[in-house]
């Protein structure tokens, strides 16, 4: 008699979303905005699944060019939620200062808003390093805009740095904000 064959293995189920991720939901999505100079900036999130999130960002010239990409992974891990983001320009090409992945950590999540702020050395095991430089946090936040539609708010802050035009001047941090539309 032929052997019957083997059972086939219990199909497993997807790992359920982290609940420490939670907070970080209202990223979800795909946020565009049209810079006054014609650049296109845009940023997409993949919802959470499992225990991490992953983003990308592109930036494109007015001549429909690439200017630069940015791919961002946020981790829960046994020591907090780290982000990790590393940046190519329009020829895939890493820019010298920035050849090593960036390490952020969540520093505080509440109300569709989350800020990022660089990790001290070895805080995320053996050898990990911020990679951050002058940058002092990154924030994301979601509201409804005048036109109640939800617009995603991007804000990047460095460590306070002294105006060479304005040397007596007290140094202060430099911001950048890029306030994208969710797209339909």
């Amino acid at each position: 008699a032929p052997a019957a064959p083997a059972a086939k293995p219990a199909p497993r189920a997807p790992a359920q979303p982290d609940q420490a991720l939670a907070p970080l939901a209202f990223l979800e999505g795909h946020w565009l905005t049209t810079l006054p100079n014609g650049m296109v900036s845009e940023e997409s999130w993949l919802p959470v699944r499992g225990k991490s999130m992953l983003g990308t960002f592109r930036q494109t010239r007015p001549d429909g060019n690439p200017a630069f990409f940015e791919f961002t992974q946020i981790v829960s891990t046994d020591k907090g939620i780290v982000l990790r983001q590393v940046h190519v320009h329009s020829r895939f090409e890493t820019d010298d200062r920035r050849k090593e992945p960036m390490f952020l950590k969540l520093a505080k999540a509440e109300n569709g808003s989350a800020t990022f702020v660089p990790i001290a050395d070895g805080e995320f095991g053996e050898g990990t390093r911020s990679h951050a430089g002058d940058l002092a946090s990154v924030t994301y936040a979601v509201a409804k805009g005048a036109d109640g539609a939800d617009r995603l708010t991007l804000r990047i802050e460095s460590t306070p740095v002294k105006d060479p035009k304005n040397p007596d001047a007290p140094a202060k941090p430099q911001v950048i904000e890029i306030s994208m539309q969710r797209a339909k």
